[in-house]
């Protein structure tokens, strides 16, 4: 396949495995709405879509009970729980080689900019990028279709006739690429449920980053 103008990235169980800090801090999260019982298998699934959609619509809690559990979360999230993570094999070298191709690198994650920012920082990875678009805390721009659009548009071209592609773990990822109309790679060593990806219609499947780099003609 001939390298794409534009690679979307997502961050969280695509280009790092962050589930140990993610998961510690929703565990100290989760007697603020009651749910202390909650298996790590289940809490995983929360890693991808917005946090705030997920506890809403699954679990039916208030909007005052979620701004708690969303404010304790952060509090213990940006307070060192964001730097436990670790690069997934291979990502960094794929990454540093896209930035030294042709193609424009952005991140389109649902984590907020400035945690995504000092993530990347942290994994000596934030210079490769073009552009970093993500969520905001105050809760503006939350779906990945707004995240897709806001990257492309933050390296000045036009979403709808720009020649992208977009790299992610989770249905979500997969969903903002066929709204605009891109292919989609799904990346199987991520957060994503049995058959997941496959049911959301990825345009391509990979098992590791050799394979990617192969996909996206590096």
């Amino acid at each position: 396949m001939p390298s794409p103008d534009v690679i979307l990235m997502d961050l969280d169980g695509t280009i790092t495995d962050s589930i140990p800090g993610i998961l510690r801090c929703l565990r100290l999260a989760l007697p603020v709405i009651g749910m202390e019982d909650v298996g790590d298998e289940e809490l995983q699934t929360w890693l991808g879509p917005p946090l705030r959609h997920t506890v809403l619509e699954r679990y039916g809690k208030s909007e005052r009970e979620l701004d708690e559990f969303v404010t304790v979360y952060r509090a213990h999230y940006f307070g060192g729980g964001e730097f436990e993570f670790a690069v997934f094999p291979g990502m960094a070298d794929l990454v540093s080689d896209i930035a030294a191709s042709d193609s424009s690198l952005v991140l389109a994650t649902a984590k907020p900019i400035e945690s995504a920012q000092r993530v990347l920082d942290r994994a000596g990875l934030l210079d490769f990028f073009d552009f970093v678009s993500g969520t905001e805390l105050d809760l503006m721009r939350q779906d990945k279709p707004s995240i897709i659009a806001h990257g492309i548009e933050g390296i000045g071209r036009d979403p709808a006739v720009v020649d992208a592609i977009v790299v992610g773990d989770r249905r979500e990822d997969i969903a903002g690429a066929r709204h605009h109309g891109y292919p989609s790679v799904g990346v199987r060593w991520g957060y994503a449920e049995v058959g997941e990806l496959e049911g959301a219609g990825a345009t391509h499947l990979v098992d590791d980053a050799g394979q990617l780099r192969d996909l996206l003609g590096l």
